[in-house]
This record gives C-alpha cells, sequence and structure tokens, in this order.
C-alpha cells in the first residue's frame, strides 16, 4: 500500500473514508464514477476492512491506468461492474476473496473484450465461495509454484505410492482430511477441476500430481482472479 496510507490501520474510520475518496478520484478517467458509488456503498456500510479494499484498488488501478479499456469504463456496464463488486467487498471479511474480488475487477478494464456477464458470474462465484476454495485452486493452478513458495515440502516423489489427498496435506498442514476431501469434492461438483476423490493410490510423482487437472472452466476462473502484473 502507498506510503500515504501506511497508517491507515490506526486512523478512525471516518478519516480513513476520506482517504479512500482522495485515492479513488485521482484514478484517471474513472474516478469520477468509481467515487460516487464508493461513497455510497461506504455510506451503508462503514468499516476500515472496507476502506482498506478500496484503496488498494484504487492504487492498482492507477498503475495499470494507461492499459485500461477506455471504451469500456465510459458505458454503464462498468458503473454497474463497479457497484456490484464494491457492495460485495462491503459485506465480505476474508482477504483472500477480497483480493479475487479486487482481481476480477481490474482483470475485466484490462481486457481487449470485457464480458460483463461472466465478471458478475465470478463475482458471484466468489461471494458463495469460501477462502479454503480459492486457496485450493490457486495451488492447483500452479503446483510447483505452490509447492517452491512451502519450501518444496513435496517436490517430485521417488516413493513408491502417494495420493491426492497425501500431497495436498503437505502442502496445507494446518487443515484436516475432512476439510481437504469437502472443498477438493465441491471445487469438482463445480466443474473447476477434473478429478473426484483424493484417495485413490497413485504412483508417487510428487507435486507433478497436481498438475493439470484444472478444466477450461477453471482455467477461465482462475484468469479472473489472479490479480495483474
Amino acid at each position: 500500500m502507498n506510503e500515504n496510507y501506511k497508517d491507515l490501520e490506526t486512523t478512525g474510520i471516518e478519516d480513513s473514508a476520506k482517504y479512500v475518496a482522495i485515492a479513488i478520484n485521482a484514478i484517471p478517467l474513472a474516478g469520477g464514477v468509481m467515487a460516487g458509488i464508493a461513497n455510497e456503498v461506504i455510506a451503508k456500510r462503514q468499516s476500515r476492512r472496507l476502506n482498506n479494499f478500496l484503496i488498494s484498488l484504487a492504487e492498482k488501478f492507477k498503475s495499470v491506468s494507461e492499459k485500461i479499456n477506455r471504451d469500456f469504463i465510459s458505458k454503464e456496464e462498468f458503473q454497474d461492474l463497479t457497484e456490484d463488486i464494491f457492495s460485495k467487498a462491503a459485506e465480505i471479511k476474508q482477504k483472500e476473496k477480497l483480493e479475487a474480488l479486487k482481481a476480477i475487477f481490474l482483470n475485466t478494464v484490462l481486457s481487449d473484450k470485457p464480458n460483463y456477464n461472466e465478471a458478475v458470474e465470478m463475482a458471484a462465484l466468489i461471494e458463495r465461495w469460501q477462502s479454503r476454495h480459492i486457496i485450493l485452486l490457486k495451488i492447483l493452478s500452479n503446483p510447483i509454484e505452490a509447492d517452491e513458495q512451502r519450501g518444496r515440502v513435496v517436490g517430485n516423489g521417488g516413493g513408491f505410492s502417494t495420493s491426492i489427498s497425501h500431497v495436498l496435506k503437505l502442502l496445507l498442514p494446518t487443515w484436516d482430511e475432512e476439510q481437504i476431501e469437502r472443498t477438493w469434492l465441491e471445487l469438482y461438483d463445480a466443474r473447476i477441476h477434473k478429478t473426484d476423490g483424493v484417495r485413490t493410490t497413485l504412483t508417487d510423482s510428487g507435486i507433478h500430481q497436481l498438475e493439470n487437472r484444472l478444466t477450461e472452466y477453471g482455467i477461465k476462473v482462475i484468469r479472473y482472479i489472479k490479480e495483474p502484473a
């Protein structure tokens, strides 16, 4: 977060709302529209968490402003998407879900061919999900990177056999087996990946067991919820 806002955590909610207005109004082209919607949402549900979300989004938006789709932000669909994302963010507490909403918004306005209906569908999906669904989806989107971030706790295997459940337990040591299996099956039911169970015994190829398991829809979802560089 920008240094101008580094003390926001200890700032009063009313004062932090002023920082939101400053940050959003500074966005080229779209700032006026976004600030108006933000003010309406803040008036209904003031919270430091919401203010932090809005400032973070504004700062990222400014950093990519030269790449935004100017035609899209001039349309009513842009206003509708902004209201939808901001309103959902006001009701959400989990960091992973807020980050996903921010990414959906940014990826849509940066797209050469923004799809409003698809973006709204993705936002609704994130609203229904829990953080655990997003965490597991991100692991499946790049298993090797996920393993490296955790100190290569899985590696390339080498034993005689393993299972998806065992691999995920190494990556998610604070999750119990029930939580792993339930989350996996819920993502399967949502057509995010292709494998219906986690306990089947498999030849041990380590972290590579998780590769290439996403469906086309799962790949589309991760493209929306991965924040642009």
